[in-house]
């Protein structure tokens, strides 16, 4: 079965996010869509950078003139670790517009797939 197109993915996971959000008041939410956009393609893209990471592997070889050679991390790799961090970032915004009592819910809701 073909893979959907990585916009249809990122729909997806766009809807999946405003459905834990859908409670916050109306001028928070409509704060968030920017970042839900934002976490809904790192989403996608993480998820298909780690397919690229599991075929090629976090290292490559590198050779610098004839003497100096080894392995490095991949550029796949640095883009992941990037991406992770700015992920976590915008999750942790979102998490902060959340009311205390609703954010163990949220985060429980965040955390699943």
């Amino acid at each position: 079965m073909a893979k959907p197109k990585k916009s249809t993915r990122v729909s997806k996971e766009k809807a999946r996010l405003l459905e834990i959000f859908k409670d916050l008041e109306p001028n928070k939410l409509n704060t968030c869509h920017a970042l839900i956009d934002r976490a809904a393609f790192i989403t996608v893209s993480l998820q298909d950078l780690e397919e690229m990471l599991n075929e090629t592997g976090w290292v490559e070889p590198y050779q610098n003139g004839e003497n100096q050679s080894g392995m490095k991390k991949s550029a796949a790799a640095d883009v992941h670790i990037s991406l992770t961090k700015n992920l976590n970032a915008i999750v942790k915004q979102l998490l902060d517009l959340v009311p205390p009592a609703q954010k163990s819910s949220r985060l429980e809701a965040l955390m699943k797939k």
